[in-house]
């Protein structure tokens, strides 16, 4: 281990480990194995950042987003080249880009 260290406690077990000043400046090595931080991590529900997000299932209403045609809660968004357009059930297009309804052609 190059650089200055010091010796600290883990925050999980409090056993005392050897750590470098400056990851510890850093935030890092605040336990003393890879399997202290995973516990504190599992106790806690998830990662650092809190816990993980539940993505959205593409058809229940969203919370903040509105159709931009009638001003209802958006189901689903598509991605245009201005941006995305969202669409509430009554609005939002369901057939597959690709699709001869879709294209208008066949």
């Amino acid at each position: 281990m190059s650089g200055r260290t010091v010796e600290v406690a883990c925050e999980r077990c409090k056993a005392r480990f050897v750590a470098r000043v400056a990851d510890r400046a850093r935030g890092w090595a605040r336990f003393c194995s890879k399997r202290c931080k995973a516990i504190k991590q599992s106790q806690r529900g998830g990662t650092l950042r809190g816990p993980p997000r539940k993505r959205h299932d593409g058809r229940s209403p969203m919370k903040h987003k509105l159709c931009d045609t009638c001003g209802a809660p958006a189901i689903n968004g598509v991605h245009t080249i201005t941006g995305i357009e969202w669409g509430c059930e009554l609005h939002h297009d369901t057939s597959h880009p690709f699709s001869s309804d879709a294209l208008g052609q066949w």
